[in-house]
């Protein structure tokens, strides 16, 4: 497939059919029971307003492809293996491509691109804000971010491993670096050199899942001509959704023939995110005993790997005393999803509200996740235990 252009994508929508699997993961219908939101219906909707134009682009079909929150369940349940998150995606290009793009678009589109600027985010909650699409749940920005902290090339004592590179998402730069030190230190602790590279900037997947095509390509241009220049055996990131984003995303942002293809399939060869790469390669040093109960919230973005979902369970059942309490649906989705929660606050509210009922009737001392978004959404309302990334729970096991 070449790039996210909706007309490529005809023969494939017609390839649905109309099984329904998309209905029973799905979180916006099954928060809103309401047909049109299901995948199959989008898909019909954009080939009627979008593609053909039998169909006018009214406010409610904006509504209803506004309304899907890209976590790619539906994707994922397909039988027919419809990649219908790009195709959506695709849809948001092309609206706004006939000026039917939204404000939110511009914002986040505009604020990432440059990551580097002092309280980026905090910029782009305040402007969201003033215009009237943010929630007020805005994360609270860390002190320092991790870029400030942390960059160059961390050795560890002894014998080196492997060399690995660390791509640092924008949720673990500005809202929590204590995973990214936890990822730095847990890495050496296994014999593992760490580089960061400087000038990183956003992974693209907040202004592609806005169709901000143009913004999502140069971010993807920055990163790949920066990390496919580093000798080492593999990129890490501590982020699901950027890990979908090098993975599966990256390529389909430039043209088939572009000189550039072929530094991000270098690149996505050595994609990992940090628990998966770690429970592949094995641990050095065994984890000292935990006293911990702890649930785990698969995130969204899972789909790129298939021992992603499951490496933090296998990583931490190898510290003593540390003991996994399932959830009934670990794979429920949050709501957060992005920058979803700022646009859409009720649906999202509602959303999480089944997952946070979950949380409240499952008791453990912490809620893991490997994605930042949801470790904030949830961790917003979730006050009697912590919420945080697996990858610190393994650092506590270390002593670190």
């Amino acid at each position: 497939m070449a790039m996210l252009r909706l007309e490529d994508y005809e023969k494939i929508i017609e390839k649905c059919s109309q099984c329904s699997y998309c209905q029973s993961t799905c979180p916006s219908y099954i928060n809103e029971l309401s047909e049109s939101f299901v995948a199959k219906n989008r898909l019909l909707l954009i080939k009627e307003t979008l593609m053909h134009e039998r169909m006018p682009y009214s406010s409610k079909a904006k509504e209803i492809l506004d309304n899907c929150l890209l976590c790619t369940n539906c994707t994922q349940t397909c039988c027919s293996k419809i990649p219908i998150d790009d195709i959506i995606i695709s849809a948001r290009i092309k609206a706004g491509q006939k000026g039917a793009g939204g404000i939110k678009q511009f914002v986040m589109g505009k604020m990432l691109t440059q990551r580097g600027l002092t309280g980026v985010l905090g910029k782009a909650g305040s402007v969201a804000q003033k215009l009237g699409i943010a929630a007020k749940e805005i994360p609270q920005l860390a002190s320092r971010p991790f870029d400030k902290m942390y960059s160059g090339t961390y050795t560890p004592e002894g014998e080196v491993k492997k060399r690995v590179a660390y791509f640092v998402g924008c949720g673990t730069n500005f809202i929590f670096p204590d995973t990214g030190e936890a990822v730095v230190k847990v890495l050496n602790h296994n014999g593992m050199e760490v580089v960061i590279p400087q000038g990183q900037v956003c992974c693209g997947i907040p202004a592609l899942g806005e169709g901000d095509l143009e913004g999502a390509r140069n971010m993807v241009e920055t990163n790949i001509n920066l990390l496919a220049g580093l000798d080492v055996d593999a990129i890490v990131t501590d982020c699901t959704s950027c890990g979908m984003m090098f993975k599966e995303k990256a390529a389909k942002c430039l043209p088939d023939d572009d000189p550039l293809q072929e530094k991000i399939t270098a690149v996505t060869s050595k994609i990992w995110e940090v628990t998966d790469f770690l429970q592949n390669q094995g641990l050095n040093m065994p984890p000292g005993q935990l006293d911990i109960t702890w649930s785990y919230h698969v995130p969204c973005h899972r789909g790129w790997s298939p021992t992603v979902k499951d490496a933090p369970r296998q990583l931490l059942s190898q510290i003593p005393n540390a003991q996994l309490k399932e959830f009934d649906n670990p794979e429920q989705c949050c709501g957060g999803a992005g920058t979803f929660f700022m646009e859409h606050r009720d649906v999202a509210e509602q959303i999480r509200s089944n997952r946070l009922e979950e949380i409240q009737n499952t008791k453990s001392d912490v809620v893991l996740t490997q994605c930042p978004v949801c470790r904030f959404y949830i961790g917003f309302k979730v006050t009697d235990r912590e919420v945080t990334h697996p990858i610190k729970i393994l650092a506590r096991a270390y002593g670190f």
